[in-house]
């Protein structure tokens, strides 16, 4: 792997795995998919029915 893909994607699991005192991976997910149904809802999409 050359050294800046590397980098890269060192990065992004720092970001995925977050540092200490971030909110748990969990929260994080769960505000994910809250503000996707209150999107989907906004469109008149009821995301239960899926």
């Amino acid at each position: 792997m050359p050294e800046d893909t590397s980098a890269a994607f060192t990065d992004s699991l720092a970001d995925a795995v977050g540092t200490p005192g971030d909110r748990p991976i969990a929260k994080r997910l769960d505000m994910i998919e809250r503000v996707l149904f209150a999107l989907a809802r906004a469109q008149g999409i009821d995301p239960d029915a899926l």
